[in-house]
């Protein structure tokens, strides 16, 4: 005998990773309907213990049955069903946040390229990476460090790799360089998934303009299925709203969805682009940022890079916050330590103050700076872009969001 306990489904109208669902009112002829994977757990009665059942072993004989999944399950008291120990999991788990200074670990010049020891006689000069080590050296496993998280300096995405009792922030000694009021988060994915980072080469670039419509297609060297894609794109993180796997190995990247000329010249004071764009460079031609040159140089820049998830079944969502009566700051009544989403893509670091029953989360990136061209226009004298703001409205507050990315994961 089989008793119904409870389900975890994907949803095939809206797909948003494995939900914890309740399907003890739904007639079983319309599980699929709704669902595209349905995972049951069941109680067995014989053996005294839960067991999950994959309804897709089953498929064809729900879709003919009306009734609901415990009167299904009685009609199979004399006969045993494909079950499995293994159970899906029964809360979510959420990425958080951390800035790691605070966490016992400390940054020091590094060079990705050299020997051991060649590390401690860099600067922050001729670094051009950053190196992550554990402040009292004790023992840290920095390649499950690598293989769970993702790490963000000034706002922006950096890849890391695992050193001898350290990791690599590519490209992060040279953001320094730029601004060097820096705070280097972890966005762990720990309960989440895996994942791994790949460069961009200039031969996964595929750009085309077919009457006067650019396209850009981008390829991934691992096999996309049954994984979460993502990337970062200049340090910013985009959802597949903007890189959409299109293939088992191919993004097509919505570049008109974009403002990319905001983007550049708000990271261009924030972290090293300057093989994409001169940091001193303020005007540039209308086309600049539709050109096969550009994309190339930014996607092969070590700020851009693909996030390959080793869970499929990931959900990702964003949900506004309200701007408190501070400059920089938002009031939520979410209590976990999720990440921080700006209105021009950054992921902050912020702090936590806690008054009363409110949760004050405080900025440290400023105002989001109003171009020329978003408020006189590109009839400038010329089809230039100036990179200089109206003295009239010069800036605004970012609205924030909260990126809550989630899953389920296995029980026991």
């Amino acid at each position: 005998m089989y008793t119904y306990q409870r389900a975890v489904g994907v949803n095939r109208r809206a797909p948003q990773g494995e939900e914890l669902v309740d399907i003890s009112n739904l007639a079983c002829n319309k599980l699929f309907t709704e669902y595209s994977r349905l995972i049951i757990v069941v109680t067995d009665s014989l053996a005294n213990r839960q067991v999950a059942i994959d309804l897709q072993n089953y498929y064809v004989e729900l879709g003919t049955y009306t009734g609901k999944i415990q009167a299904w399950l009685n009609t199979k008291s004399t006969t045993v069903l494909i079950t499995s120990n293994t159970l899906p999991g029964d809360r979510y788990r959420f990425v958080t946040t951390h800035d790691i200074q605070y966490k016992g670990f400390s940054l020091k010049p590094g060079n990705a390229a050299l020997g051991d020891n060649w590390q401690d006689s860099l600067t922050t000069a001729d670094a051009p990476d950053i190196r992550v080590v554990k402040t009292d050296n004790t023992d840290v496993k920095f390649d499950e460090m690598v293989k769970r998280g993702l790490f963000t300096i000034n706002g922006h995405l950096v890849r890391a790799v695992a050193g001898n009792r350290c990791a690599y922030l590519l490209n992060a000694g040279k953001h320094f360089n730029v601004h060097d009021n820096i705070h280097v988060n972890y966005l762990n994915f720990n309960t989440v998934s895996t994942l791994q980072t790949y460069p961009i080469a200039a031969t996964d670039i595929d750009f085309k303009e077919v009457n006067g419509l650019p396209f850009l297609h981008v390829k991934a060297p691992v096999n996309m299925t049954g994984k979460t894609c993502l990337m970062s794109i200049g340090g910013r993180l985009y959802l597949n709203d903007i890189a959409a796997p299109t293939g088992d190995t191919t993004f097509a990247i919505k570049i008109n969805k974009v403002d990319w000329f905001s983007a550049i010249f708000d990271s261009k004071e924030l972290i090293d682009l300057s093989g994409v764009i001169d940091r001193e460079r303020m005007v540039v031609p209308k086309n600049f940022f539709r050109t096969k040159e550009f994309f190339t140089n930014l996607l092969t820049d070590k700020s851009s890079f693909i996030i390959v998830l080793d869970n499929q079944y990931i959900d990702i969502q964003v949900k506004p916050m309200v701007s408190y009566l501070y400059p920089f700051t938002y009031h939520t009544e979410e209590t976990k330590q999720l990440p921080i989403l700006t209105g021009n893509g950054l992921l902050p670091k912020y702090f936590t103050r806690r008054i009363i029953n409110r949760r004050l989360l405080d900025i440290d990136i400023g105002v989001q700076k109003l171009y020329v061209n978003k408020t006189v226009g590109t009839q400038n004298g010329g089809d230039l872009l100036h990179g200089f703001k109206s003295k009239y409205t010069p800036s605004r507050l970012h609205p924030g969001y909260l990126l809550y990315i989630r899953a389920i994961i296995q029980g026991t």
